[in-house]
């Protein structure tokens, strides 16, 4: 089942706030990217769509932007009608998905903004797929499939000797 982006987002920051609006997009798609290889269907409730510098979900963007360059700090709330940042609650799965944003952390939490934008744009990427088909002119509101993502995650997999589930979505 896919989560509200925010949730999956607030997650990640009540662990590891001191991040920018640009890095936590990447950190996302690589969560998300992830959990499609591993469990066959997408972590967030959204698509990333191509963007300048990289994979982008549209939903958070608007959440984030106002922070600008600046890191983010901790769970922000995503609706004007909640109380509190809407975070993951307490289920296995939840366990699981925070485990991965861990995983991904430890992967790619040293990592720069700029840096995690350059990797999501190598050659080969779902990113770089579709700028090319576009001759890097992608018009508004492309999205990177999950069928894009999960054959490029799913080979990732495979090179770190896990095996993918297949795709069901």
């Amino acid at each position: 089942m896919p989560y509200p982006s925010i949730k999956v987002a607030n997650e990640l920051l009540s662990s590891h706030g001191d991040v920018s609006p640009m890095k936590l997009q990447k950190l996302l798609y690589y969560a998300n990217g992830w959990w499609l290889a591993i469990n066959g269907e997408p972590l967030l409730d959204e698509t990333p769509e191509v963007w300048r510098y990289g994979p982008v979900y549209q939903h958070l963007y608007r959440t984030f932007s106002r922070f600008g360059h600046n890191d983010i700090g901790g769970p922000v709330k995503g609706n004007p009608f909640v109380t509190e940042p809407e975070r993951l609650g307490d289920s296995e799965e939840e366990g699981r998905v925070r485990q991965l944003l861990e995983w991904i952390w430890s992967e790619h939490g040293p990592k720069t903004a700029v840096q995690l934008s350059n990797e999501t744009h190598a050659v080969g990427t779902p990113w770089r797929d579709i700028a090319e088909k576009y001759n890097f002119k992608v018009p508004y509101s492309v999205d990177i499939s999950p069928e894009r993502d999960w054959k490029f995650f799913a080979e990732l997999a495979k090179k770190r000797g896990i095996e993918p589930s297949p795709l069901r979505t």
